[in-house]
């Protein structure tokens, strides 16, 4: 399935081996990382599979008990409550919509999903998670919005003008 997606996304960059693909003299145009992160993407899931379909695999399967079933909901269920934090969750009915939680953003979504994996699975003292929880979203709004000059989901705190994010 890995490989089909990539092979979706390298037709759909095609473009990036166009002449023109640049807009200044030894550019490389838009569409030259995606064909290329694609291609890795393909090639490395090429080879996890012919390594899964050669090497012995173990009897007990991938879960052995609750343990591990716990510790792949330990990653699962905060990446979903980062998604959904990031938009904010409305409800919706044919009269009202309600804001349920309002968006977050990727700025304040980020810090609590640093923090709250630096706490909990890292274990680090709380003034380092408090520093994870600034310096991150300081860090990538700098890189993003004041380097790339690439617009990332602001939150509500955005809106009011109490943060720049």
């Amino acid at each position: 399935m890995v490989v089909l997606i990539a092979a979706v996304a390298m037709f759909d960059s095609r473009a990036a081996f166009s002449p023109s693909a640049g807009t200044a003299p030894g550019d490389v145009g838009a569409r030259w990382y995606p064909f290329w992160a694609a291609s890795i993407m393909g090639v490395a899931s090429v080879i996890v599979g012919y390594r899964a379909l050669t090497t012995p695999q173990g009897a007990e399967g991938a879960f052995e008990g609750s343990r591990s079933l716990f510790a792949v909901l330990k990653l699962a269920v905060p990446m979903l409550a980062y998604a959904l934090l990031i938009g904010g969750i409305k409800w919706r009915t044919t009269d009202f919509t309600y804001t349920v939680i309002p968006p977050f953003g990727f700025y304040l979504s980020t810090a609590l999903y640093m923090s709250l994996f630096a706490w909990w699975l890292g274990r680090y003292k709380v003034w380092w998670v408090g520093a994870i929880a600034v310096a991150f979203p300081i860090v990538i709004f700098a890189v993003f919005e004041l380097g790339f000059r690439v617009s990332l989901p602001k939150s509500f705190l955005y809106e009011t003008g109490v943060l720049p994010f």
